[in-house]
């Protein structure tokens, strides 16, 4: 099977829609559907109808539970700013979806063992583990899980990383807020059956996206962002 695998979409429904349009078989989403993005319910519903399994994001968990993210420093008033819409715009079913998302998931596909958790298998949703992390960081969180792929988010930074026991770790990066320079959306395919691994980058209409922003009032540093200014 072809499992395709994303997270941190952030109410960016143009981009979702068109990493789903890459052929595969299954979805698996590790996390951070809302905060940020223009259109939460969207992406809410598109998730909840397309994805085999999910895990909660620390930005879902912010929204459903009206608690902080604890997001980096230099997002973190934007979050805060973004997050007042988010909430606006959702009813009551949507909040109580975020609020019932688990912060971990261990499944099996094709006879192949997944462990996936938005940030860290020691904190769900707060640990940023970016490419950067020494191996050891990475042995310590995923070292003792019997799993043949450990999925996770949160960072907005594509891994792969093998080695780790006897697991592959993978990091689809953000389909709707890429920070490592590229602006098209980005996630992961991974194919049960030879273990092959691709990260993919998608072209989305950006400027859609854009448009949806200032319809809904948002600040406009976040196109910016998308567009990795």
């Amino acid at each position: 099977m072809k499992i395709l695998v994303i997270s941190d979409v952030h109410s960016n429904v143009e981009a979702l829609k068109a990493v789903l349009k890459i052929p595969h078989d299954k979805v698996i989403f590790a996390g951070d559907i809302v905060d940020y993005g223009p259109r939460p319910a969207e992406c809410i519903t598109i998730l909840k109808d397309v994805s085999y399994k999910m895990v909660r994001g620390n930005h879902d968990n912010a929204v459903a539970f009206n608690v902080d993210c604890s997001c980096s420093k230099k997002m973190h008033k934007l979050s805060v700013e973004t997050r007042k819409y988010t909430k606006y715009v959702l009813n009551n079913e949507e909040i109580k979806f975020l609020r019932g998302l688990p912060l971990k998931e261990e499944f099996e596909i094709d006879n192949k063992r997944f462990f996936m958790v938005h940030a860290s298998n020691s904190d769900p949703l707060f640990t940023y583990l970016p490419p950067s992390t020494p191996e050891e960081k990475f042995k310590e969180e995923f070292g003792n899980i019997n799993a043949d792929f450990i999925v996770y988010g949160h960072t907005h930074l594509p891994l792969i990383l093998k080695g780790i026991g006897n697991s592959t770790i993978v990091n689809p990066g953000s389909v709707g807020q890429p920070r490592d320079g590229d602006w098209r959306a980005s996630c992961a395919i991974i194919d049960t059956e030879t273990n092959k691994i691709e990260i993919k980058r998608v072209k989305y209409d950006l400027k859609k996206t854009e448009e949806q922003i200032r319809e809904a009032h948002l600040p406009e540093v976040l196109i910016d962002i998308l567009e990795n200014r």
